[in-house]
């Protein structure tokens, strides 16, 4: 029977393993190269929130990078539950990796790719969020930038910077010096009561929680718009928010830009959408 205070439940291929045999090979590309592709759920009671959305996104990624997924959706859904289930947390985060294989270069021959599932206990975020501007930038032109390939180095990097500075997630401006995204999540702003945030070619990802706010503001009457802007746009916004499968809706307080702090209203707009989303998940 799985503890109470379990970190981690991984399974790889279907296969629940243990700590200490959840490993690949040293010569998969996913590790040389970062030829992969990852999504991160959110689970609350053993079910996958927004599944089908993130799992045609890991479907349309691997079309991209020409990845032959050892897996359909009907056992990869099969793998989730077997994995989640196994967890005994009430709200989970999981994370699916599926990995390109051994290398035909360093091997011999090509090895198959590998699906690993890890589900992990989740907290929502509690408060705001400071965001601190990076100084590295996105590829907006690059189609790898709508998909969720392993290749983050520039994320990754951007929030150690991040929380050195004290925030708590990184904004990422495009090579216009355009608004693109936070590291981890997309990101909105609202002036005089409408919504705006970056459209796709501005280099933010495609995501699957942006896509329900795009659709949930047409419920409440409220007009969104996607639309490019700078920094500057943020800073002069009466909200700020960010969203992803993972905080759902979370509002920003501050921007920090070098050494200057920047503090933002968390107001009306923001607080609807969040509560909207968190009764959707069934977590209000």
């Amino acid at each position: 029977m799985a503890s109470k205070n379990l970190k981690t439940v991984t399974s790889i291929n279907g296969r629940i393993v243990k700590r200490g045999q959840d490993k690949i090979s040293v010569f998969d590309n996913s590790l040389l190269y970062a030829e992969g592709l990852f999504e991160t759920f959110l689970a609350v009671d053993d079910r996958v929130i927004f599944g089908d959305d993130h799992l045609r996104r890991l479907y349309r990624g691997a079309k991209v990078i020409g990845l032959k997924i050892p897996a359909d959706a009907g056992r990869l859904k099969s793998w989730i539950r077997q994995t989640l289930k196994t967890h005994p947390d009430k709200v989970k985060k999981l994370r699916l990796t599926v990995t390109s294989g051994e290398s035909a270069r360093w091997v011999g021959t090509d090895g198959k790719p590998q699906v690993i599932l890890s589900a992990s206990p989740h907290q929502l975020p509690a408060k705001p969020f400071k965001l601190h501007v990076s100084e590295f930038k996105v590829d907006q032109k690059s189609v790898f930038r709508i998909i969720k390939t392993l290749s983050y180095a520039i994320h990754a990097a951007a929030l150690k910077q991040a929380r050195a500075a004290r925030c708590d997630d990184a904004l990422l401006l495009n090579e216009s010096d355009q608004v693109a995204e936070v590291t981890s999540a997309n990101v909105y702003w609202v002036k005089k009561g409408m919504i705006y945030t970056p459209p796709i070619g501005s280099g933010c990802l495609d995501g699957v929680t942006r896509k329900l706010v795009l659709r949930q503001a047409k419920k409440f009457g409220i007009s969104i718009h996607e639309r490019n802007g700078r920094l500057s746009t943020l800073l002069e916004a009466d909200e700020v928010f960010i969203s992803s499968s993972l905080k759902l809706i979370v509002g920003v307080n501050l921007i920090k830009v070098g050494r200057k702090s920047y503090p933002i209203s968390t107001g009306p707009i923001t607080r609807e959408f969040s509560d909207h989303f968190r009764r959707m998940t069934g977590l209000l």
